[in-house]
């Protein structure tokens, strides 16, 4: 299966005061983990953003299509110019997420294409899973009609989550205090 890897590095980091993605964490930028992860599986990665800055990973930018509808806009832009009909979402403040957890994810794949997203007791992670091409019509239609959120998207598609025992993998950054 060929995939495309997308990272959401196109937050306001408001609660962070500034590019969350470009934040050193243990000598690298956040952003660097997240195409850790990604590159063994990919063979396209895309960083979702506005932010010239991240040209310097090599990587294809895609900006928003949609402006400051959160994160949905991100996935919306980055599957319409991906070049598979599979995608694996990451954001970018997730150090410690492994290419083994997106085995886990993609192990969970049905023919039906649904949406596959990591969830640890009852909460679902709906920017770390997996997303087929397809699901492109569904987002443009939930941005449309102003519905932004997540987890609105999730029921829409009826998106399957699956338990990730390993908590460490799950978290992520949102305060320069949660570099320490």
């Amino acid at each position: 299966m060929k995939l495309t890897g997308i990272i959401l590095a196109g937050g306001l980091s408001s609660r962070m005061g500034q590019d969350k993605g470009l934040i050193l964490y243990k000598d690298q930028a956040l952003v660097q983990y997240s195409i850790a992860a990604l590159e063994p599986l990919c063979s396209e990665i895309l960083i979702s953003t506005n932010n010239p800055e991240y040209k310097k990973f090599g990587y294809s930018l895609v900006p928003d299509i949609y402006k400051e509808c959160g994160p949905i806009g991100g996935i919306y832009s980055a599957l319409r110019v991906s070049q598979h009909d599979n995608n694996l979402i990451c954001p970018c403040d997730m150090p410690f997420v492994t290419p083994e957890l997106f085995h886990q994810i993609l192990d969970e794949i049905e023919k039906d294409e649904t949406p596959v997203v990591a969830s640890s007791n009852d909460k679902a992670f709906p920017t770390l899973g997996y997303y087929h091409r397809n699901s492109v019509t569904s987002i443009e239609k939930q941005i449309k009609k102003g519905h932004y959120k997540l987890m609105m998207l999730l029921i829409e598609l009826k998106a399957k989550q699956i338990c990730i025992e390993d908590q460490m993998c799950l978290s992520n950054f949102n305060y320069l205090e949660d570099l320490m």
